[in-house]
């Protein structure tokens, strides 16, 4: 699934839960403020988690096997994500150097 396919499932999702929730408040005598309110809470919630989730598959993670050091990288062709794990791998930090 392409990334702006993926957005896309991500808004029609939360709109569909969104739009559950405000009729099952409305049908039960709600002020209508209160529904929209509830409604636009529960929306962004579940927009925020699954655009997450989607930055999170969508991210390649190289790690230095010395230490902590950690890259996170997005939209990355092969080329990219080699110069990246390479720059991971051989980092001035873990070896105490000063090319820093």
């Amino acid at each position: 699934m392409t990334k702006p396919a993926a957005h896309l499932a991500a808004l029609l999702a939360a709109a569909g839960i969104g739009y559950s929730l405000a009729t099952t408040l409305a049908a039960a005598s709600l002020s209508p403020l209160a529904v929209a309110a509830c409604t636009a809470a529960v929306f962004s919630a579940v927009l925020s988690l699954a655009l997450d989730l989607i930055a999170r598959m969508t991210t390649r993670v190289f790690r230095c096997k010395h230490c902590a050091f950690t890259v996170r990288a997005q939209n990355t062709d092969a080329g990219e994500s080699r110069r990246w794990q390479e720059i991971a791998t051989d980092h001035p930090h873990h070896l105490g150097d000063t090319r820093s």
